[in-house]
């Protein structure tokens, strides 16, 4: 169960997964943690340009990471997850990666992938540049995040299908996967404030060393503060005091110092008040932000009431 914090996979290229491969066989463990690391100008001759997940028991969690520009001969331009493999990504940006089979992004056999707050833009695979070769196969979970072409196959909420305005995704050489590739988001983006705080892990690590655990993971790919208030103060998203970036990149102009989980009036602890919050909205989620729906599954109900009471008291 290693944990990969702030690396970079470039040009490397293997058979499957051009920069990790992920085999609980081998000695790579099967519930691997990667965080603010990214994957650029990898390169697979068969699956996973950038990542290969071998087995039924992997369950990697991604946050923060960044893949563009890998390519594959087969399927998983970026990311190929076999068998039954079941990756998390959190807040990943996944842009300009190529598959010569299915997936130019993400390319799945069997399992369930969990995807939030994460942008998938200019992937492409054999068929083109189609919903499904941003994402293709397995059974996705798919929430708050940008998909380009997007159609709605994935279900899910505060999905969107608008350019998300990176810097300069291919960078000044015109070239995907080098590093000058600029994949943070422009001012105006339909990206900026439009996640969900409750899909963004705690910060187990204290990756920030202030010392809080409990607190939301407090910063982007740039190590940068994660939480950010738009001077446009339009949320689009779901969260309070203000409302994740989709992408690994936020957008930065007013940061808020702490986040916590399931603390639903900001107020810096869970209380009886974010239980009344969760008990006022309990059933089903109608459309837009449903604030107390902590694992965003569209319904309030008994997990989300677990999870705020676990949470229950102030941030240490």
């Amino acid at each position: 169960e290693p944990l990969i914090i702030d690396c970079v996979f470039v040009g490397n290229s293997a058979s499957e997964g051009g920069g990790l491969a992920i085999d609980p066989d081998s000695g790579v463990g099967g519930i691997p943690v990667i965080i603010g690391t990214s994957f650029f100008g990898n390169v697979a001759s068969s699956r996973g340009g950038a990542v290969y997940e071998r087995r039924s028991n992997t369950e990697p969690l991604f946050v923060n990471c960044r893949f563009n520009g890998n390519t594959s001969g087969l399927d998983g331009g970026a990311i190929h997850n076999n068998e039954q493999a079941q990756p998390t990504l959190v807040n990943c940006t996944v842009a300009l990666n190529v598959a010569g089979g299915d997936g130019g992004g993400m390319n799945s056999e069997f399992g369930t992938q969990t995807i939030v707050n994460c942008i998938f833009w200019g992937n492409q695979d054999s068929e083109g540049s189609s919903e499904l070769a941003q994402i293709n196969g397995g059974s996705a979970v798919v929430n708050f995040c940008c998909i380009q072409n997007l159609t709605g196959k994935f279900g899910g909420v505060g999905n969107i299908g608008e350019d998300p305005l990176f810097v300069d995704a291919d960078g000044p050489d015109d070239i995907p996967g080098t590093e000058d590739d600029d994949l943070r988001l422009s001012p105006g983006s339909p990206c900026i404030d439009a996640g969900n705080n409750w899909g963004v892990p705690t910060d187990a690590n204290d990756s920030d060393e202030d010392g809080l655990l409990c607190e939301l993971f407090p910063v982007d790919l740039d190590g940068n503060p994660r939480f950010n208030a738009d001077e446009a103060d339009f949320d689009p998203g779901c969260g309070i005091p203000v409302v994740v970036d989709m992408g690994g990149y936020e957008y930065q102009f007013d940061p808020v110092d702490e986040v916590i989980f399931a603390d639903l009036n900001a107020d810096g602890a869970v209380g009886v008040k974010d239980l009344l919050g969760l008990l006022g909205s309990w059933g089903p989620c109608g459309k837009g932000c449903c604030l107390a729906d902590l694992d965003i599954n569209g319904s309030v109900g008994v997990p989300d009431l677990l999870a705020l009471l676990v949470n229950w008291g102030p941030c240490p």
